[in-house]
Order: structure tokens, then C-alpha cells, then sequence
């Protein structure tokens, strides 16, 4: 390929991709658009969306252009990748090295001045996620300027939440839900924790997220634990789910977008991840009071200590600053 963008020259124009549809590695990658934004203000960002990701990126100032790649045919692979190739990219971001043909296709079309895949930083030691925003930084003659950190662009901003859960109290935000059931909590160890909250803050509001697909699950949970609480419904509302998350003073949930959320917005964070070494360090907390509880599993987060979960939160109540700001 040729190249356009000379070396220590500020990139006029960067696609990255973002269209797996997965909320929380939008969430990583602001750090990426907001230190990519700071070195070059001029730069026009663009990137590749599909499901979750649209609506997310849709709402960043900073984004120029989305491309939307959902389940894209052929014909509709070549037309978008001509597209990209009048846009002439100085970079296009793969993150990892592409393996479906359409992807490849798109690619060689788009004809980019430089494809960054970062193939020999995966190569090396396993390190949080966020660390590739520098990586690919790196690879375009940038520094990030700052540490990296989680930047999320669109308004987090509801006010059912802000009614629901006044400033003052301390709220306590528990996800019981992932994409898979291999990281849902069992609705028994639900209800412990809730008990174990309840006694360890009795004038904290609780507060379980679901989605319509899991509120009835959630209210039963709620309802067998006796404790008293709040079910927040967050399905198809993304500046909801944000604002609930910002909200908290505190935030337990398996490895979904949700610790990322919590941590963009410097919340405290439990994270219950699988016991398999690559998991709570790809996927952890990215903020000042964290804790990460593993399960006895490699392959599942069942059977994790909710003591240990418990013992996290008293730890992470009694650091400097918990709770501060709204």
C-alpha cells in the first residue's frame, strides 16, 4: 500500500472500526478518539458501526463520520469500500488482523496510506485492552499526551433517574446480566449480595439494571432477597443506562460494558470475572477504586465468593473519596 501519511505528521483523516456491536469495547476505545482528538483537533474521525455502536458513536461530536457495516453483502461490501477509497484515510484501524474475506476486501478497496492491525503488539505480553489505543497511537507518531483514560462523548443525561435517585444518598448499582451464562450471577448468590449490601449499607438504595428481557428475573431476585430496592430497566436507552451509571456511587457486574461505564465516570467498581488469567487483566476496571473477584472456574464466574465480593465493597467504601461528585 501507499503511503500518505508522512511520519510525524499530524493524520488528516483516521477510520477505526467499531461495528462488533459491543458496547463495552466502544466504551475502551474513547480513550482512543478522545487522545487522537487531543494530538490532532483537526484530524476527521471516522468509524464503522452496527448495533450498539451506532447509536453510541452517533452521539460523539468528535466522530466525523459512522459507516454503518451490518451484516454487509458483497455488492454492499465494494459500493462502501469505494466510498472509503474517495475519502483517501491516512489510517484505518483494524485493531487485530482481519480474517473474513468481505473485511479483507473492504480493506484492499478502501486502499488506506497505512492499515494498523497491531500485530506485533499482540504478539506481546496480555495487557488491558485500552493499552491498544496506545499502541495504535504509537503507530501514528502520537503521543496520547495524557494517560489514557475512558472518554465517553454523548450526554449521559435521564431524568426518571435523576427523580428515582436524588443527589445525596449513596446508591449501589448491581448487573446480574451478561450476553452469555457463563457470566450471569445465579440468582441465590444475587440475593446474598443483596442481603450482604443491605446489612453493610442500610440507608443506601439498591438498584438492580436489566433489560426487558431479564426484568422479570431481576424483580425476583429482588423479591426472594426481601430487601428493599430499585429495578432499572435500561432496554433501549443508552443515555439512561449512562446517567444510572454515573449516578452510582458503587457499581458490582460480571465483564460487561457496565464497569466500563462506571469506570469512565471515576465510580467505584466490582468486577467478577472467570479465574482463566486473561479475563480480569483484558477486561478490568479502569478506575481509582476497583476490586476484581474471581470465580473458582476458568470458564464460568459460578461459584465466586460473595463474601469476598462483600469484603471488596467495605474496602472500597472506606477509601479516600468514595462516592464523591454526582
Amino acid at each position: 500500500m501507499n503511503t500518505r501519511q508522512d511520519q510525524g505528521t499530524a493524520p488528516r483523516k483516521v477510520l477505526f472500526f467499531s461495528q462488533d456491536g459491543k458496547l463495552g469495547d466502544a466504551i475502551v476505545n474513547t480513550a482512543f478518539v478522545a487522545a487522537l482528538h487531543r494530538a490532532a483537533p483537526a484530524c476527521e474521525i471516522h468509524v464503522t458501526v452496527a448495533g450498539a455502536t451506532t447509536s453510541f458513536w452517533g452521539a460523539d461530536p468528535r466522530i466525523h463520520r459512522l459507516w454503518t457495516l451490518q451484516c454487509p453483502g458483497w455488492s454492499d461490501t465494494v459500493r462502501t469500500g469505494l466510498a472509503m477509497r474517495r475519502e483517501r484515510f491516512d489510517y484505518i484501524v483494524t485493531w487485530q488482523p482481519l480474517r473474513k474475506e468481505k473485511n479483507k476486501l473492504l480493506l484492499w478497496l478502501a486502499n488506506a496510506g497505512k492499515v494498523i492491525d497491531l500485530r506485533a503488539y499482540h504478539a506481546g505480553p496480555l495487557r488491558h485492552k485500552v493499552e491498544a489505543c496506545g499502541a495504535v497511537l504509537a503507530e501514528m507518531g502520537l503521543a496520547p499526551g495524557a494517560e489514557l483514560r475512558y472518554d465517553i462523548g454523548m450526554t449521559a443525561c435521564c431524568a426518571n433517574i435523576d427523580q428515582l435517585l436524588p443527589a445525596g444518598p449513596e446508591v449501589m448499582l448491581l448487573n446480574l446480566f451478561a450476553a452469555d451464562a457463563e457470566r450471569t450471577i445465579a440468582p441465590e448468590q444475587a440475593e446474598a449480595m443483596l442481603v450482604g449490601l443491605r446489612q453493610i449499607a442500610p440507608e443506601a438504595q439498591l438498584c438492580l439494571v436489566c433489560t426487558d428481557a431479564t426484568a422479570p428475573r431481576a424483580l425476583a431476585v429482588l423479591a426472594a432477597s426481601g430487601v428493599a430496592g430499585e429495578v432499572v430497566n435500561c432496554d433501549g436507552d443508552l443515555p439512561r443506562l449512562l446517567r444510572l451509571c454515573q449516578r452510582a456511587d458503587l457499581t458490582i457486574s460480571p465483564d460487561t460494558a457496565l464497569i466500563h461505564i462506571a469506570s469512565a465516570y471515576q465510580r467505584a467498581v466490582v468486577g467478577i470475572y472467570q479465574n482463566n488469567g486473561e479475563k480480569s487483566v483484558l477486561w478490568g476496571p479502569r478506575t481509582r477504586l476497583e476490586a476484581r473477584v474471581l470465580s473458582g472456574d476458568p470458564h464460568s464466574i459460578a461459584g465466586f465468593d460473595v463474601e469476598e465480593v462483600l469484603r471488596a465493597v467495605c474496602t472500597l467504601r472506606a477509601g479516600s473519596g468514595y462516592g464523591a461528585g454526582d
